[in-house]
């Protein structure tokens, strides 16, 4: 796995996540929070009340009224920003492409900490391990962009059986008090188990963005049973019926995800290598600020 961070510090300015929520809690990260405030987005006017700031009352527009306005901006605090890696013995394999799953992964969750990381988000890592659930401390920088790959990379095959619904509920309870970007890297096996209901209570005060490893067809030349451990056989590998009913199986998984998606506001990336990694967050990006969801 490569990383090319003098390419990605030149991107950085072009990166801008956007986040669909604005809120009244001005210790929440990340949002448009609608309070008195210095900045340069206005929001709205109010009337004067005690203890209003007066260097922020519009006097051109309370000359032409009865009282006195007060301008309202909204200021906004850095983003927080979970990223939710998806463990077990699924990404010990090779993606549609022939490239190693857990590289793509680890490539597409280094790229995004490092871009919000460097426009000063703070990001924080969830994954599963064999001993239970890993979270890393929110924070920015490249030492925060180490300690997620090294975290990620030692835990990835450490829970054969993982279980990302399950995680990703865990860290909406871990964090309820926070209002984040949560960005899942998972593939088609991970897609099958998150349920509807918790993509509703990811998105209910939480912007969410899915990404999706395209995994390798078992149908086809010496495709390798990972779990089992041997070659699938010739005949079976080969089968125009197996075939078929992959292909059928994979669809109803991405089609049924992707209306959920598209239902609970979520932005939805397919990926098949790691040298798609920047361009599928930049799209992801820029598809969360159209609000172009599923």
């Amino acid at each position: 796995m490569e990383i090319d961070y003098d390419y990605l510090t030149g991107l950085c300015k072009d990166a801008v996540l956007y986040t669909s929520r604005k809120t009244t809690n001005i210790l929440d990260g990340g949002f448009g929070s609608v309070y008195l405030g210095k900045s340069l987005d206005f929001h709205d006017l109010k009337e004067y009340t005690p203890g209003d700031d007066i260097t922020s009352i519009d006097w051109k527009c309370s000359s032409r009224t009865d009282s006195i306005l007060v301008r309202r901006s909204i200021a906004e605090k850095k983003h927080t920003v979970l990223i939710i890696g998806d463990t077990g013995v699924k990404m010990d394999a090779e993606s549609s492409t022939g490239e190693y799953k857990a590289d793509i992964a680890l490539t597409e969750a280094g790229v995004i900490d490092y871009l919000l990381g460097r426009q000063g988000s703070d990001v924080g890592f969830a994954c599963s391990g064999a001993k239970g659930e890993i979270y890393t401390p929110f924070a920015s920088g490249g030492i925060s962009v180490e300690k997620l790959l090294h975290t990620y990379g030692d835990m990835i095959f450490e829970n054969p059986s993982s279980d990302l619904n399950s995680l990703i509920m865990d860290s909406l309870r871990a964090f309820s008090v926070r209002r984040m970007i949560i960005f899942v890297i998972t593939d088609i096996t991970g897609l099958k188990t998150v349920e509807s209901k918790t993509l509703s209570q990811m998105t209910e005060k939480n912007d969410a963005y899915f990404i999706c490893i395209d995994d390798a067809p078992i149908s086809g030349k010496r495709a390798y049973e990972r779990i089992g451990e041997f070659y699938i056989d010739g005949f079976m590998s080969g089968s125009r019926a197996l075939r078929k009913a992959e292909k059928k199986e994979r669809e109803n998984i991405l089609s049924g995800f992707k209306n959920d998606a598209l239902r609970n506001r979520v932005v939805f990336e397919s990926i098949r290598s790691g040298s798609e990694a920047v361009d599928s967050v930049l799209d992801m990006f820029e598809r969360g600020r159209r609000g172009i969801y599923g």
